[in-house]
């Protein structure tokens, strides 16, 4: 039974969707993990790269913004801090993970933030992190993380739109909950 037999791809449809419970879990998963189910199976690991990399191009809108995040972090098993840096037109300049963490922490760094910033030319950022345990809810750390880079961020006129907290049960936006001013 080869790659390109159904009942084979049906089978790693299977595993891959009881592990990762939905595509886009599965996306969003490492590509380690994806690997030990999918084995010799490269074209595969290949397309789920390809799908993910235009899923990326993808955010013309908040809704968009939001679906796209929920995609690629909502059901990742750590905690991890990305970062979707923007033009003066808001145009996506890059999307990129600035730090992973554990089960219940990451740790980001708002100089290092600055510094990317400042390489790509970005005048804008929407800051995102995921909540593996499913909830939300942005705790105090959370909030006051997000303070100290938006003070960083207001020094050098770069404007934060957003930050996002993804988790499986939803999302939360600092800016409509009236943490973000």
């Amino acid at each position: 039974m080869g790659i390109t037999d159904p009942q084979h791809a049906g089978f790693l449809s299977s595993q891959l969707l009881g592990r990762f419970g939905s595509l886009a879990g599965t996306l969003a998963a490492r590509r380690r993990d994806r690997t030990m189910i999918l084995g010799d199976a490269s074209m595969v690991e290949e397309t789920f790269q390809r799908v993910s990399a235009a899923v990326r191009h993808l955010l013309p809108g908040d809704t968009h913004v939001v679906n796209y995040l929920r995609g690629v972090m909502a059901f990742d098993p750590v905690e991890q801090f990305r970062i979707l840096f923007l033009n003066a037109s808001s145009e996506l300049i890059a999307d990129e993970l600035m730090a992973v963490g554990t089960v219940s922490a990451v740790h980001v760094y708002p100089r290092e933030v600055m510094k990317r910033c400042i390489e790509l030319g970005a005048t804008a950022i929407i800051l995102a992190h995921n909540h593996p345990s499913g909830n939300p809810e942005p705790s105090q750390i959370d909030r006051d993380t997000t303070v100290r880079i938006a003070q960083a961020a207001r020094s050098l006129d770069i404007i934060i739109h957003d930050h996002f907290i993804v988790a499986r049960s939803g999302v939360v936006s600092f800016r409509r909950a009236g943490y973000l001013k």
